[in-house]
């Protein structure tokens, strides 16, 4: 038997071409080879059913377009993926049972060369490839160590480069053995961490290593007006509804490297706050705090507390260092005070789905 049929379950899909073979080899056994062809769809399998049309099934071949096909797919079983787009090349594969109303067995799935947007989050992320066993599908229960990896996209306003994501699922729980991610031209890394359907809000500390300065500074008050150098810590990140917020976080110089920093134009920083009989005596504070040369420092420390501390301090920039031209001897330690929410000095983008924890500021 073969004909052409339009998916009702799938509202608006485009219409597929079946072929189906029913032979009776055995008593009480019917044996069913199916295929399906449609745009951007090819699936081959079949299935040994007895009277009651139970037994057991296999998947040979499948290959969707996620291009032509996820939208509709999405529509009946994603309701969270109103707005979203993903195209890549899905394949599946697999075997099992069909007894009592219940599907059992196991099944592999792939992706590759996949590209998923979310407009109203401002998410883009390119390359991606996923390969997932079901060892289970009757408990949803993936073999540990799947891995999902990308090639790079961005999140709002800042980009980022391949990541890669190790992980295990079972029924409506993601546990994540570790992720990595190259942003800021260093690399940020998470440890394990658990992820449930019924509780999408996600808290995760994030370790950063060899982060450059230079691509760090819209996440610091307006101080610093160019910076090279490469820093480490670590950062809270929380995920919910209303997008990614970044909590409290602690990033400094490795011990025994330094940066090269251009202050912003803020005449009377650093000289200001010295008497004349002393200032003359250090010509090159007034080239620095304008930003005629640079400041080599040997100490920088960042520390962000979006909810505020004891002091009421919602970000704190420590500098210790002088002149980077020798002949310009002054010593300079410059503290920031941030006081206020950090959402009023540090500018995402527009309609921003990216923030800090807390709400705005002043600083000094």
């Amino acid at each position: 038997m073969s004909g052409n049929f339009t998916p009702f379950f799938l509202p608006g899909a485009p219409p597929v071409r079946w072929q189906l073979n029913v032979s009776s080899d055995r008593p009480r056994e019917r044996t069913v080879v199916a295929a399906i062809d449609g745009q951007g769809l090819k699936l081959r399998g079949g299935a040994v059913l007895d009277p009651r049309g139970e037994g057991t099934w296999t998947l040979g071949a499948a290959a969707v377009d996620l291009g032509d096909w996820f939208v509709w797919l999405a529509s009946r079983w994603v309701s969270m993926a109103t707005g979203e787009k993903l195209s890549g090349a899905l394949s599946a594969r697999g075997d099992g049972t069909w007894r009592g109303g219940v599907l059992d067995g196991r099944a592999e799935l792939g992706l590759r060369d996949g590209r998923f947007e979310d407009a109203a989050r401002h998410l883009v992320i390119e390359g991606l490839a996923l390969g997932v066993e079901f060892t289970d599908l009757r408990a949803r229960r993936t073999a540990p160590a799947q891995v999902l990896t990308w090639q790079g996209g961005h999140y709002d306003t800042v980009p980022f480069g391949p990541g890669r994501v190790e992980f295990e699922i079972e029924g409506d729980i993601v546990r994540v053995a570790g992720t990595s991610l190259a942003i800021f031209g260093g690399t940020l890394e998470t440890g394990a961490w658990v992820w449930r359907s019924d509780r999408p809000m996600l808290t995760v500390t994030a370790e950063l290593r060899g982060i450059e300065m230079g691509k760090l500074l819209f996440l610091l008050p307006p101080v610093l007006a160019a910076a090279q150098g490469k820093i480490d810590g670590h950062i809270a990140l929380y995920r919910d509804d209303a997008g990614l917020q970044i909590g409290a976080g602690r990033l400094s110089l490795r011990q025994g490297e330094f940066a090269v920093l251009r202050l912003a134009p803020t005449p009377g920083l650093l000289s200001g706050q010295l008497p004349a009989a002393v200032r003359k005596h250090y010509a090159g504070l007034g080239r620095l705090e304008t930003g005629g040369i640079p400041l080599r420092a040997e100490l920088l420390e960042v520390v962000l507390t979006p909810l505020g501390d004891a002091e009421g301090r919602t970000a704190v920039v420590r500098i210790e260092g002088g002149p980077a031209d020798p002949d310009l001897k002054a010593p300079v330690v410059l503290q920031v005070n941030v006081r206020g929410p950090l959402d009023s000095l540090v500018k995402f983008g527009t309609d921003s789905r990216l923030g800090f924890r807390g709400a705005g500021g002043n600083f000094r």
